[in-house]
């Protein structure tokens, strides 16, 4: 597909099943492929996103492949690691492939430590709206672009064009698992981060044991959990899988289709809590490695309550107060945090358009040469 006269495609290299539900979306805004080197990856595009174009390329072959065929490449890793991969076939073919970079999510991560910063090298970037501009500035990765383009909740619009597709994904692979149910929780936790956000060993036990009846507990797996501590994530699962209304969702890209059927949200500091606002509704999250409410890593737990680890096992007893209390105080600071971080809804002509545009600074440059 060639948009504005330049070949362009999104990437993920390696196994990186997390940035699936951000580059596929988008492959279908602009109409592009998206390229994988892992078969996994693949198999659960094609499941999940059925009109995107997938071309699965051989680690061997890759560099040459995508060098040869294509002029930009949506990503989400910095423009170093992408140089370190494909460095040789640029200089092999005489030609610079540019890069877009594309955010996988909105936490609060980052703050304390080097993450934002490898960003430096970035020329264009795809950014929600105002909250990650300003990070980025704070971070000093913001001025040396060439351009950005605001992308507002374009996968809830996203969610919304294919809604008949995903209810009926939903209805069979989430809600036909589990008995019915009143209330549907969802568990959403990060992975054990450089942080150490995640809350996922502690908490679990304590949210599958006590869990209410009549309610269902989702529990939305990071997909780097299973791979950073295989053992005890599947020591964890099998204990629990067998329990009628606790259901442990693995290999499951899609956010905003299950996010619409939750009633409660509980997280730590995984993006999806910002993905949650989109619907206004309770959210809980677990102040896991014990942040001070004045930590920016803490800005989205404004919009509920935060429970400290020494109350985990009170959890249900919390969240029962709390709905019986629940004031407009906290919906008006859910939208309020919305709107910061995903401004106005855009429609997709004009933000193609926009992503378009946006090729235009590597004209000016020659677009595709060294």
């Amino acid at each position: 597909m060639s948009n504005d006269n330049s070949a362009c495609a999104a990437l993920i290299y390696g196994p990186e099943e997390h940035l699936i539900d951000h580059l596929a979306p988008l492959c279908e805004l602009m109409q592009m492929p998206l390229i994988v080197t892992e078969e996994e990856i693949a198999l659960l595009v094609d499941k999940y996103y059925p009109n995107v174009d997938i071309l699965l390329s051989d680690y061997l072959v890759v560099a040459q492949h995508l060098v040869q065929k294509f002029d930009v490449i949506f990503y989400s890793m910095p423009r170093d690691l992408f140089d370190e991969i494909f460095f040789f076939a640029q200089k092999l073919l005489r030609k610079k492939v540019h890069t877009i970079w594309c955010p996988h999510g909105n936490s609060d991560k980052g703050h304390q430590i080097l993450f934002m910063e490898a960003l430096q090298k970035e020329e264009v970037a795809l950014v929600y709206g105002q909250k990650m501009i300003d990070f980025m500035k704070k971070k000093k990765v913001f001025e040396q672009l060439k351009a950005h383009v605001v992308l507002g909740n374009y996968r809830y619009t996203f969610f919304e064009q294919n809604k008949k597709l995903y209810e009926q994904i939903i209805a069979k692979g989430v809600l036909g698992k589990l008995a019915p149910a009143e209330k549907r929780i969802l568990y959403a936790p990060t992975w054990q981060d450089y942080e150490k956000s995640s809350s996922f060993f502690e908490a679990t036990p304590h949210l599958v044991e006590q869990l209410p009846e009549n309610h269902n507990l989702i529990i939305k797996l990071h997909p780097n959990l299973l791979k950073q501590d295989p053992l005890k994530t599947e020591a964890l699962l099998e204990k629990y899988r067998n329990h009628p209304s606790v259901l442990f969702l693995s290999d499951f890209p899609l956010i905003f289709p299950l996010l619409q059927i939750i009633d409660i949200y509980i997280g730590d500091m995984s993006s999806i809590g910002y993905d949650f606002l989109t619907f206004d509704r309770p959210m809980f999250f677990l102040n896991q490695n014990r942040k001070d409410p004045e930590d920016p890593g803490r800005y989205l737990f404004r919009c509920g309550i935060a429970i400290e680890p020494q109350d985990y096992s009170k959890i249900y007893r919390i969240i029962e107060d709390f709905l019986q209390f629940e004031t407009r105080d906290y919906s008006q600071k859910r939208k309020e945090v919305y709107e910061y971080t995903f401004g106005e809804k855009k429609d997709w002509p004009q933000l193609r358009q926009e992503i378009c545009q946006s090729f235009k600074v590597f004209k000016d440059e020659g677009l595709g040469f060294f």
